[in-house]
């Protein structure tokens, strides 16, 4: 659904509670009720439409859910409108309330019988603020389709990796940052790390960018880019850990060059590129590898984390369960994308202790929607709804054939220095079989 806004004769409906339109026709002009308003909203808005166009039915809402009083006051709904989901409703509340007073689940539900709806939601914005988002559309039910695959620059601080709830490009930072990927099993991870592959493609193929990569999986998600889309591919856990202390060893290298230069922060070039480390399933070695190698691990991560990103090398870690014990480093990531989770206190483990007041309720992403997270970035109190470009099997093969650099010519497979040009293969040197 495409935002609206309704048009009372010529005067645009901001929705404010309290606030009753005069149609202005000349002779003859009648106020604009409550009924009015709520008759031009879409059908299944009217009854939340009906409630909030007029104060007094707002106000016993509000008193019946225990947010407000005829002694206390009631919270000011300062406005509301339509958006692509549904309708958002912005409220000061009264003083002493906290937004787990309106977020809480037993609250939303019953906002959502009044309303008539399938869902709200709730947020703060700013303090003293509460915006209900009642939810009747989901822009992000279908699968987002892949574009063809381009061949031009890439800015690495903006990567098209899927689409917000708004129908935006979701645009994905990977330069100068770490990201912290984590989905049950079933949410759509692959989808996401193969959209970043698609999404810096061009610079792949380009050499501003080299892709390291661990799979722990035996390379059942990855292996179709080994030898091609990837400069490292590593499978098991030693292998794995070396090619990390290889990455350490490379950081700590550029970082030497970069303090003799008086350089902050490495701008990737083909000489020095991009450093993209991607852990599938980090769990396999942060807690089912054996101590020393968990150590060892937690170690080297906790270096590329803490000294890679001015060095222009930035880790994509994926993992099911995102407990501290099984990403113990997970605050050195600066943007954190949360997929569907089991469990509402996930939701603090991925985007820190509050989430789900400000809006991030991953527990609650359906299972047939793989792909849909809430994205949150360190600097930002608000979390944006996204999906990751749906890539199957035939999508992910077809980003290794369009990105993967050329294979390196080392030099001619065939002696050739003793070709005579003028030998037209005739042992008695005539033209016969040639026309004349």
């Amino acid at each position: 659904m495409v935002a609206t806004e309704l048009v009372v004769a010529g005067s645009a409906f901001i929705g404010a509670a309290g606030m009753w339109w005069m149609r202005h026709s000349g002779a003859g002009a009648r106020p604009i009720t409550a009924q009015d308003i709520a008759a031009q909203a879409p059908a299944e808005l009217r009854t939340a439409v009906t409630i909030l166009a007029d104060p007094m039915q707002t106000n016993l809402m509000f008193e019946a859910l225990g947010l407000g009083s005829r002694n206390d006051g009631f919270p000011h709904v300062d406005g509301y409108d339509y958006d692509e989901s549904g309708l958002h409703i912005d409220v000061m509340m009264l003083g002493g309330q906290k937004p787990k007073d309106w977020n809480n689940d037993d609250i939303l539900a019953q906002f959502a019988t009044y309303f008539q709806v399938p869902k709200v939601t709730a947020l703060s914005p700013e303090p003293s603020w509460v915006r209900l988002q009642v939810r009747v559309f989901d822009t992000l039910a279908a699968p987002a389709t892949s574009p063809k695959a381009v061949h031009n620059e890439v800015d690495l601080e903006a990567v098209p990796v899927g689409i917000t709830e708004y129908g935006a490009l979701w645009l994905l930072k990977i330069l100068y940052v770490h990201i912290l990927l984590a989905g049950a099993m079933g949410s759509g991870k692959g989808s996401v790390l193969w959209s970043i592959l698609r999404g810096v493609g061009p610079a792949i193929k380009t050499g501003l960018v080299d892709v390291w990569v661990a799979d722990p999986k035996g390379g059942a998600e990855f292996g179709r880019g080994e030898n091609r889309l990837f400069v490292r591919f590593t499978v098991d856990t030693a292998s794995i850990l070396a090619m990390l202390r290889e990455a350490v060893e490379l950081m700590d290298e550029r970082l030497v060059r970069m303090r003799a230069a008086g350089i902050r922060k490495l701008v990737p070039t083909i000489d020095e590129p991009l450093i993209l480390i991607i852990i599938d399933e980090a769990a396999a070695l942060s807690s089912y590898a054996d101590r020393n190698e968990q150590e060892e691990f937690r170690r080297l991560t906790g270096l590329l984390l803490s000294k890679g990103r001015a060095a222009a090398v930035s880790v994509v870690a994926a993992l099911q369960d995102p407990s501290k014990e099984t990403m113990p480093n997970r605050q050195l990531f600066p943007v954190r994308i949360g997929l569907r989770l089991d469990e509402p206190t996930q939701n603090a483990m991925v985007h820190g202790q509050g989430a789900k007041d400000r809006g991030a309720r991953c527990h609650e992403i359906s299972d047939q929607t793989p792909g849909v997270g809430y994205v949150g970035e360190d600097g930002s109190t608000e979390f944006v709804r996204v999906r990751a470009f749906w890539v199957d099997d035939t999508a992910a093969d077809a980003i290794v054939d369009a990105y993967s650099p050329a294979p390196e010519i080392a030099g001619p497979t065939t002696d050739y220095s003793d070709f005579d040009p003028d030998d037209l293969g005739d042992d008695d040197g005539s033209l016969s079989g040639v026309a004349a």
